[in-house]
């Protein structure tokens, strides 16, 4: 599996996806068409063969569309019979309570546990 990365820009995330199960999301999501940002990112991950997946998020924003996309990857992930173990780092800045609260809605939509890393101006 080769490496994927999507320059970010000021409207759409950086993501990196590596070949050794390490995947990062980065910046802000606020496309207009998420579905087609986010569909090679899909197609990656349905044809990895990886036991474990690191996953790292840092978005400062999502828009309704970016948010679906984030869900239906971490849906893939889950799902993908070959990924054993699945670990998730959701980073949001410090007082971002609604970053938080949509990381905790998403962790208990698709069943999978996350790790929440208040980040201060200094660590950001």
């Amino acid at each position: 599996m080769k490496q994927l990365i999507i320059e970010g820009t000021k409207f759409s995330p950086r993501v990196e996806l590596n070949p050794n199960g390490h995947i990062k999301l980065e910046g802000r999501s606020i496309i207009e068409n998420p579905f087609h940002f986010f569909n090679p990112v899909f197609r990656w991950i349905k044809s990895v063969n990886f036991n474990t997946v690191n996953v790292s998020i840092k978005l400062d924003y999502l828009n309704t569309g970016s948010v679906k996309q984030l869900y239906t990857l971490l849906t893939l992930i889950r799902e993908n019979r070959s990924i054993k173990n699945i670990y998730i780092n959701w980073y949001y800045e410090e007082g971002d309570d609604d970053c938080f609260e949509l990381g905790k809605d998403i962790e208990s939509q698709i069943s999978l546990p996350f790790d929440f890393f208040e980040l201060s101006e200094t660590t950001a």
